[in-house]
């Protein structure tokens, strides 16, 4: 793989993930955008009137996800990052499933998901989740399995009984034939 596609590198957790979502990336990549393509970190914590430690969190899930580069305080948008930036909702919501269907972790509870072939407890997740981290910080990459699933559509998640499962994807609406 081209280490300039873009493209997430595969790694074992979602931490850098955890604590944000994909509209503080989107807008991340924007003011990069806004900048030329490339941009300072503390220059765009000034402009967004965010201090560095917030954006700390945004940079690393951009970074993590594979939308941007950060080099010795500089962001680049990745090509990915610009694809992101420039697709429609579903277009969006497509490429982050992807990425997020490459991370170990996910695949994992997806996996479970599938053999199990039933919804899994919240409990039962945890469990899981605890055989691979410290059970202190379970609870932190359940929340950010469960809404970055629900973003990208391929989970639902009922919080009243607690009880997680699959969901297909809805379909990309085609334009009518004719349409422009």
């Amino acid at each position: 793989m081209n280490e300039d596609d873009g493209r997430a590198r595969i790694r074992s957790g979602m931490q850098p993930i955890s604590k944000v979502s994909l509209g503080q990336i989107v807008g991340l990549l924007k003011a990069i955008e806004e900048m030329g393509g490339d941009a300072d970190v503390a220059e765009i914590g000034r402009t967004v009137e965010m201090d560095l430690d917030s954006i700390g969190h945004i940079v690393d899930a951009a970074e993590f996800l594979g939308l941007a580069r950060a080099e010795e305080g500089d962001l680049t948008t990745t090509e990915l990052g610009r694809k992101v930036l420039t697709a429609g909702v579903r277009q969006r919501k497509s490429i982050v499933r992807d990425i997020i269907q490459s991370l170990p972790v996910f695949q994992g509870l997806m996996d479970q998901l599938v053999a199990a072939g039933r919804p899994l407890t919240r409990e039962e997740v945890l469990a899981a989740i605890e055989r691979h981290i410290s059970s202190h910080d379970a609870p932190t990459l359940f929340n950010a399995l469960i809404y970055w699933g629900r973003y990208v559509e391929l989970l639902t998640y009922e919080s009243r009984s607690e009880l997680l499962s699959l969901r297909t994807p809805a379909p990309s609406r085609s334009p009518p034939p004719g349409s422009p």
